[in-house]
């Protein structure tokens, strides 16, 4: 076992063993057991009762611990981590994240609404992503298999952002900040309930950064360059929404620019030299209706736009190319409930999605040349049906399943089995089953760039995924809870890039079967006087021909530590994360520890309220795996980084 994995479990067993270390005066643990969870069946429910090990990070979380993105928050999920590559911040769940892999094992949703473009499938989470984690409420992660509700890209789980609503808000919260490197940015959101009982919120986020000076040591040069990326790693965000609620009415709007400098000389551009970027911009229209038809039945409806564009430029010697994606959709749910059947809660949906725009461009600027100019539309529909039974004051089952149909693929039919025990309020035991699967998308279906160093792989079937899973969770006493589970995936037709030996270019293909498995273990502990530990450890390992994937972490652990600091009324909020060893492309790099410091003032003063922030506090030096289009086998990662943060309310 690393040193950093052995350090962090003593120091969880010493936070956990502490004698004399619990007040029974705290909140209890138990009432996390009545916390809701939207995503896991599409209705509200109690996290204990939910089919799926489903985590809940509350704006409060957010606060403490001076989370800045939505992968910084869902980081605290257990097995859950997360890489970035100096253009996005990507996600791994339970082991899998591959380089190439641009979160499209996982469904990103926004108030219930699915925000995965239609070109890549890619799930933004980092600076990127399309909402600023100031309007999120709370954010739910359901790990699992969970096409059974929601169809393609739930394969590893799903993330739900819930926004802020204006009766929330009733009032103006403006946000500045200024930090390293180079950072600085502002933020208002403003809403209010209004008569009749609806409600407006309206929000706008502008930021920038100057970014890091970063060394590559492969790009140094005895005598020439010391491989020193300077001045190429700034980027620049434009976020804004707007939403209204009413008579069971919600129409929300909202538009996210990100423009980011691309240090890493990726795809065989020139190092040092400025111009390689990559710009995001999403648009979504919601409209949704809630109604109770009659006291048994109820109905949900949702029509909702999305569109997205991407454009990067790569500068290369005597060359300059540009990539360009766009893509719009259109798609309408409904859904209906029935509650008339004594203890049973039925569900059954429909969704259609029109993809309008799937075009993708790769061409020479100068000297000018057009290498892809690939443009597809088509259509996906599915179907399906829930059913949650409670069998016994102790025992609930939930059936459900979902038949989807992609574009030129054969129906696909999802099915998923919970059973649920509890004996006793503060215990509950899952036994759970489920399908999933993902379709290939038009970039590993269709994207080239001329065969220059990647082609396409139009006769890519769709992966599968079929997961089980048991878990354990336990409020002990007032002031500790515990939780075990072991989860076990077996994955058929998963879509990997590889190097085709015959001719050296970056192809998707689909692998040979493949098996995951591990243990999860979780513990969250009050002590006394308002502190609060939260700790979790990840044993995981997946079996595949060829030996162990990239960026595989067999080990992951975490511990979070928040409570009240010193005078004044400010509170501490420190995370810390340690995983092992990981296997690159080529190589390894070595397991680390990475802690990040939050000091918050725990009320909002006449003068507002401050924080201070510190990232990777402990100035660890580790790097991530690299890409394929990288030259690095392993990218550097970020070393400390301050942010001070000012927030008033009006």
């Amino acid at each position: 076992m690393i040193p950093v994995v052995r350090k962090l479990l003593l120091a969880i067993a010493a936070a956990l063993g502490a004698p004399g270390c619990f007040a029974a005066a705290e909140p209890s643990l138990e009432e996390l057991f009545k916390v809701e969870v939207e995503g896991a069946s599409r209705y509200a429910q109690p996290l204990a009762e939910a089919p799926a090990t489903a985590t809940v990070i509350s704006a409060e979380d957010i606060a403490r611990y001076g989370h800045e993105t939505l992968a910084d928050a869902l980081s605290m999920a257990r097995g859950v981590y997360s890489n970035y590559d100096y253009a996005y911040s990507l996600l791994g769940v339970r082991g899998f994240n591959r380089p190439g892999d641009y979160n499209s094992r996982i469904l990103l949703l926004v108030d219930g609404a699915r925000y995965n473009d239609v070109v890549y499938d890619q799930a933004m989470v980092g600076s990127e992503a399309p909402v600023d984690l100031n309007w999120v409420k709370r954010i739910e992660f359901v790990p699992g298999a969970s096409s059974a509700l929601y169809g393609g890209n739930a394969l590893f789980g799903i993330a739900n952002a819930i926004l802020w609503s204006g009766a929330d808000l009733n009032g103006t919260r403006v946000t500045a900040k200024l930090g390293s490197p180079g950072r600085a940015g502002l933020s208002v959101l403003s809403g209010r309930a209004v008569d009749g009982g609806g409600d407006w919120i309206a929000g706008l986020s502008l930021e920038r950064s100057g970014g890091n000076d970063i060394r590559f040591a492969e790009f140094a040069v005895p005598g020439g360059s010391d491989g020193v990326a300077r001045g190429l790693d700034g980027e620049h965000e434009l976020k804004a929404f707007a939403r209204y609620s009413g008579g069971g009415w919600r129409l929300s709007g909202s538009y996210a620019g990100r423009y980011k400098d691309v240090p890493t000389a990726y795809y065989g551009t020139s190092f040092g030299v400025a111009g390689n970027y990559v710009r995001d911009q999403h648009a979504h229209l919601d409209l949704t209706h809630a109604s109770t038809l009659t006291p048994e039945w109820g109905q949900f409806g949702r029509v909702h736009f999305g569109w997205y564009s991407f454009d990067a430029e790569y500068v290369a010697p005597g060359l300059l190319s540009r990539d360009e994606a766009v893509a719009s959709w259109w798609s309408g749910e409904y859904r209906l409930s029935y509650s008339g059947l004594a203890n049973h809660q039925i569900q059954f949906g429909a969704e259609a999605r029109r993809n309008d725009r799937m075009d993708q461009r790769f061409f020479d600027i100068s000297p000018s040349a057009s290498h892809l100019d690939d443009r597809r539309s088509g259509n996906t529909v599915g179907g399906f049906a829930q059913d949650e039974w409670r069998l016994s004051r102790q025992w609930i089952a939930n059936l459900g399943y979902r038949l989807d149909k992609v574009e030129s693929n054969q129906a696909i039919g999802s099915p998923r089995l919970a059973l649920i025990y509890r004996p006793l309020p503060e215990l509950s035991a899952k036994m759970l089953y489920g399908k999933a699967f993902r379709a290939a998308n038009a970039y590993e279906r269709f994207y080239s760039d001329g065969n220059i160093s990647q082609k396409a792989n139009p006769d890519l079937k769709p992966e599968r995924i079929e997961t089980t899973e048991l878990a354990v969770d336990y409020a002990v006493t007032p002031a500790l809870r515990l939780g075990l589970g072991h989860y076990r995936n077996q994955i058929h037709d998963l879509i990997d890039q590889a190097v085709d030996p015959a001719d050296g270019l970056l192809v998707f293909t689909n692998r040979q079967p493949l098996t995951a498995q591990g243990w999860e273990a979780e513990a969250e502990a009050l002590l006394g006087r308002g502190w609060r530990v939260r700790a979790s450890m990840t044993w995981q390992h997946i079996d595949q021909q060829g030996g162990e994937p990239a960026n595989s972490p067999r080990r992951l652990g975490k511990l979070f530590v928040d409570g009240p600091f010193a005078d004044g009324g400010w509170t501490l909020g420190l995370g810390l994360q340690a995983m092992s060893e990981r296997r690159t492309l080529r190589g390894s790099v070595p397991g680390h520890a990475v802690a990040n410091l939050t000091l918050r003032q725990a009320v909002m003063s006449p003068y507002g309220q401050w924080s201070v922030s510190w990232r990777n506090v402990g100035d660890t030096r580790y790097a991530d795996p690299g890409g394929q289009e990288h030259l690095q086998d392993s990218l550097p990662q970020p070393e400390r980084q301050w942010l001070l943060r000012w927030d008033y309310r009006l």
